[in-house]
């Protein structure tokens, strides 16, 4: 199957919700997201309940390659803070799609799973 230019089919996702495990121990799990303009953090599934805390606000997109009408645009301020329960998700995970820099400087988060 032949994609249009700069798109690539659906990656399954993977449970690596960020670009570089920081820390993990039996209670959390903490990931640096760090993406220059134009990268993108692949698909991936939350399975826990999380926080990230912005390091460096940015423009982001999450978009499905194979369905480019839901694609969404999100904006972040530094020192924002989102809070998402994943067990409350009809399945009790969240899938989040491939994430692209679409600003014009780095993005950068941190993404604190809760095993417990």
């Amino acid at each position: 199957m032949e994609h249009p230019p700069n798109t690539k089919p659906f990656e399954p996702a993977t449970e690596e919700v960020g670009t570089k495990l920081l820390f993990e121990n039996e209670r959390i799990r903490v990931w640096n997201l760090a993406l220059l303009p134009g990268e993108s953090l692949p698909a991936h599934v939350h399975r826990l309940p999380f926080c990230f805390i912005v390091a460096r606000g940015g423009d982001l997109q999450h978009a499905d390659p194979g369905h480019p009408e839901t694609t969404r645009a999100v904006s972040y301020a530094d020192n924002q803070v989102v809070f998402h329960d994943s067990s409350l998700e009809e399945n009790g995970e969240a899938v989040h799609l491939r994430l692209t820099n679409v600003g014009s400087a780095p993005y950068q988060n941190y993404v604190i799973e809760f095993k417990d």
